[in-house]
């Protein structure tokens, strides 16, 4: 096993259209926004709600639980805006939807190729808002995403 950080080691792009969220393509891919140079070190929040079902009976002492369902918070990107090249806070718009594609463990840097594994999370997104300013720090935004169906979190690029 090889452990990586995430630093260097994610990729993030917003994707207007996807035939197979199993199975998206390089040219989907590539036709995205790639937003990975514009998210904070910690810009990247993904749904990570793991709900139990309460199964005890009055027969034991014992809180059963079980799996129940899971996902349901919204994803949350914050970024940094840029006066010249301002890709990410211009790539949402209220209301839109489309696809939040993750890679993990390989080079930022890494083009999208067949037989990569990426979560795909269908997602319709909120204003993006201005961060309110602070000292020594760069202008942000945040952009909150709704996962509007079950995501995809080990489709293969094809």
């Amino acid at each position: 096993m090889s452990k990586y950080i995430n630093d260097g080691f994610t990729r993030v792009a917003w994707v207007t259209t996807i035939a197979s969220k199993t199975a998206p393509t390089t040219l989907e891919l590539g036709a995205g926004v790639d937003i990975t140079g514009f998210l904070t070190k910690e810009g990247l929040v993904t749904p990570a709600n793991q709900n139990m079902v309460n199964q005890g009976t009055l027969a034991t002492t014992f809180d059963a639980q079980g799996v129940g369902t899971w996902g349901s918070a919204p994803i949350e990107l914050t970024g940094y805006r840029d006066n010249v090249d301002d890709d990410a806070y211009e790539a949402f718009s209220y209301g839109d939807d489309g696809y939040l594609v993750i890679r993990r463990g390989l080079a930022a840097t890494t083009a999208w190729t067949a037989s990569q594994k990426v979560e795909v999370w269908p997602a319709s997104s909120h204003q993006p808002l201005n961060q309110p300013p602070a000292t020594n720090e760069n202008a942000k935004f945040k952009v909150v995403l709704a996962a509007t169906e079950e995501p995809a979190l080990a489709a293969t690029v094809a």
